[in-house]
Formats: C-alpha cells, sequence, structure tokens
C-alpha cells in the first residue's frame, strides 16, 4: 500500500489559505523576529496561498 503524504510546505500553505487571519500574524511575527532565510521561505508560503484564494474567487 502506498501513503500519500504532505511536504511541510504545502501544509503551511493550506494553513495560510484555510485561515487568512493567521497567515497574516504567522508574516508579520516572521517579518519580525525572522532572519532573511525564514523571511523567504514565510513569503514564498504567504504569497502562494493568496494566489491559490485568488485563482478560488476567479473561478
Amino acid at each position: 500500500m502506498k501513503i500519500g503524504y504532505v511536504t511541510h510546505d504545502e501544509a503551511m500553505i493550506k494553513s495560510f489559505v484555510r485561515d487568512p487571519e493567521f497567515a497574516d500574524y504567522y508574516l508579520e511575527t516572521v517579518l519580525a523576529e525572522g532572519d532573511p532565510e525564514e523571511i523567504a521561505g514565510v513569503q514564498s508560503w504567504y504569497n502562494e496561498a493568496k494566489s491559490q484564494v485568488q485563482t478560488l474567487v476567479n473561478l
């Protein structure tokens, strides 16, 4: 039997899509306290989540 999995990146993006307020808070916190590499990663998740939401809105 093959077991599927979700990467950490995919899980974070899904979390951001489900809860935009959490996404905003998380990004603000990382911008204030994170290092450049962490900031870049979270901004990537945030931007992808926003893109997915926009795609759903445009359907």
